[in-house]
């Protein structure tokens, strides 16, 4: 994914400008920096989320063929297949976990393995409240459920895929920060491109690269590449991503167990 001269508002003020950053395949990049320098506004840019002023976000196939995510003259397509975990994970109360981590699946084109996801769900200490509705888990486990829903359609395709977290550690204990290391180095030896946003050291340390934000402007250093790679589910079948169909289905079955009244 490359970002090229891009330069991103938020309201009045400059956030990001005359910006130039690239994300490369089988490397984890972390973003740092103070509150309200701009690591979000990034990770969301990226993501095509934001528009941009001036500049172009673009992404390279796995047939080596770019595409435009979103640029200054207004043209937009679909972000490439990724898993993305916000701060605010926006998950609907309604829905149950084992349903978020489908829904997350099929959006990015990845079968839903049953088998892989309860795999994932074991793993990620959830299997027990596969069945539960969001809305009926603790802080901590609907942070481990978003940040899974980030990870997993990376985990289970065979071709390379983005990663974008951001905070991905807030909210989670000890064991959920070395579970987190484990993904996110395993994705990184499996040929995938993870970028985060994060106050956390711990998971800095994890980054191939550190990108501080400052004052609009970027600062690259090497980084650590700690923690020991975990040993991810197999890889399921690779379907057309759909996302709207996926939101449609999954807005159905919202609606159809809580209707509202109109």
């Amino acid at each position: 994914m490359q970002a090229a001269g891009i330069e991103v508002h938020r309201g009045p003020r400059v956030v990001l400008k005359d910006v130039d950053f690239h994300l490369g395949r089988g490397e984890v990049v972390a973003l740092a920096g103070a509150n309200g320098s701009g690591k979000t506004t990034l990770l969301e840019t990226c993501a095509g989320i934001l528009p941009l002023s001036s500049g172009s976000v673009t992404w390279r196939t796995d047939g080596d063929e770019e595409r435009i995510v979103r640029d200054s003259d207004g043209r937009r397509n679909e972000p490439p297949p990724m898993g993305l975990t916000l701060q605010r994970d926006g998950m609907c109360g309604e829905e149950t976990a084992e349903e978020r981590l489908l829904v997350s699946l099929s959006v990015s084109g990845r079968s839903p393995d049953h088998k892989a996801v309860s795999q994932m769900l074991s793993e990620w200490g959830l299997e027990h409240r596969r069945a539960d509705r969001v809305s009926q888990l603790s802080g901590g486990q609907r942070r481990r459920l978003a940040v899974l829903c980030g990870l997993a359609p990376a985990a289970l395709s065979l071709d390379s895929r983005i990663v974008l977290l951001d905070e991905p550690s807030e909210g989670l204990d000890e064991s959920g920060r070395v579970l987190l290391a484990g993904w996110l180095r395993a994705l990184a030896r499996d040929g995938h491109s993870v970028l985060i946003a994060t106050h956390d050291e711990g998971v800095v340390r994890c980054a191939d690269r550190v990108v501080r934000v400052s004052d609009g402007h970027l600062e690259e250093s090497n980084g650590s590449s700690e923690g020991e790679p975990t040993l991810l589910p197999e890889p399921s079948q690779s379907l057309d991503p759909s996302t709207h169909g996926s939101l449609i289905r999954w807005a159905i079955r919202m609606e159809m167990r809580n209707p509202v009244d109109t």
